[in-house]
């Protein structure tokens, strides 16, 4: 999990996601007043966690990669970012058919050692991405503090 929560791969989209949210937020006269509150809170919650990666040393310390999780718990309770926001950071070849999560997993050899239903399962996966994004929850909620999920 600790290389998951590195600077090199989290930084940067995140900080993306903020750029594109503010200005964004500052346009929307329509939003309901929970609306507001929650797309100001993915805000506040993303600038929270890279606070901690720019005064906190590479990797992060234990209690620093606690709270990173923490907040990003946090952040799912927020809802999604606006789906106009999210089209702006998206590659420009992912609507059409740039790398979809079954290439990243064989990108990053994780497709390795993976028996025929397990590829079957990374296959269909990929071609629901409200599946993976649930599949994706559930394992984050199911984490906790175990410690036995630790990377050595």
């Amino acid at each position: 999990m600790t290389s998951m929560l590195s600077s090199d791969l989290i930084c940067q989209p995140l900080q993306q996601i903020v750029d594109g949210m503010e200005p964004w937020l500052k346009s929307q006269k329509g939003l309901s007043a929970t609306e507001r509150s929650n797309y100001e809170a993915q805000v506040r919650t993303l600038k929270h966690i890279l606070v901690i990666y720019k005064e906190s040393p590479d990797p992060l310390p234990a209690d620093k990669r606690d709270e990173v999780q923490r907040l990003l718990t946090e952040l799912q309770d927020y809802g999604q970012p606006p789906d106009e926001v999210m089209k702006q950071i998206a590659p420009a070849d992912a609507d059409e058919g740039g790398e979809n999560f079954e290439d990243f997993m064989k990108t990053m050899g994780l497709d390795q050692n993976l028996g025929a239903s397990e590829k079957d399962l990374l296959k269909k996966l990929a071609e629901d991405p409200d599946e993976l994004t649930k599949v994706m929850k559930d394992m984050a909620d199911g984490l906790g503090n175990d410690e036995a999920c630790k990377q050595q």
